[in-house]
């Protein structure tokens, strides 16, 4: 099944003069891992909106594994949203007070569907995709997020995104904080996840230096509407 399908995607954001998203057609694959580039202003964090049903898109111009995104009720965009879609922030997003392993098991308590996939020890799919990740300290593991430094939150991020094989990650500019030899580790160890759970990932950035990771690079050109 195809992960993600766009037709006729027109978004204006309140009292904006130009369309900020005007995409005649895109698809990504299953198991395609595509990185979405474009400079700043161009609608990358727009369309992640569009893709998780944060924003109010058409019926029939948004799907996403299988499911019309403009025909969910507002009540069910949430549900789709965490069993289907695996999200990594900017910012991250982690709760602060929780532990590491706590805010990887989010998902865990909010989607049957997750939880149902990783099977009777969530704990331990939890503390696999972090070991995969690099972070094995118990003290840390166990002490409230907001000890970490940018490079483990974004480790845990990743895997909060990742546990419970939802179909698709969507990825946020993750690496913008981190240096040269830290981005391209970490961009390895998310697509071997991918790989692991069969999760298609559409990666925003603009960093060029990063295509080489990626099945294929897309550059999001929406503001003259010549759309991906």
């Amino acid at each position: 099944m195809t992960a993600i399908i766009l037709k006729s995607l027109q978004y204006r954001w309140p009292d904006a003069s130009n369309l900020t998203l005007d995409i005649d057609s895109f698809h990504l694959g299953a198991n395609e891992k595509v990185m979405l580039r474009g400079p700043s202003g161009s609608g990358k964090s727009t369309l992640l909106a569009a893709l998780s049903g944060i924003i109010d898109v058409p019926k029939a111009s948004v799907l996403v594994a299988g499911i019309d995104v403009g025909d969910l009720p507002g009540s069910d965009r949430d549900r789709f949203r965490v069993d289907h879609l695996g999200l990594i922030f900017q910012v991250f997003n982690l709760l602060p007070w929780m532990s590491a392993i706590d805010n990887v098991l989010l998902p865990c308590r909010f989607s049957k569907r997750r939880l149902e996939k990783v099977g009777a020890n969530p704990l331990e799919t939890a503390m696999r995709l972090l070991g995969e990740l690099g972070l094995t300290d118990p003290e840390l593991l166990n002490g409230p997020a907001s000890a970490l430094s940018i490079g483990q939150q974004q480790r845990v991020a990743a895997a909060r995104a990742l546990i419970g094989s939802p179909e698709i990650i969507l990825a946020d500019e993750p690496t913008s904080a981190l240096d040269e030899d830290a981005k391209d580790a970490f961009v390895e160890l998310l697509l071997k996840e991918c790989d692991a759970s069969g999760a298609s990932l559409m990666f925003v950035s603009h960093d060029s230096t990063l295509e080489k990771h990626f099945d294929r690079t897309v550059e999001l050109n929406v503001l003259n509407g010549r759309g991906v």
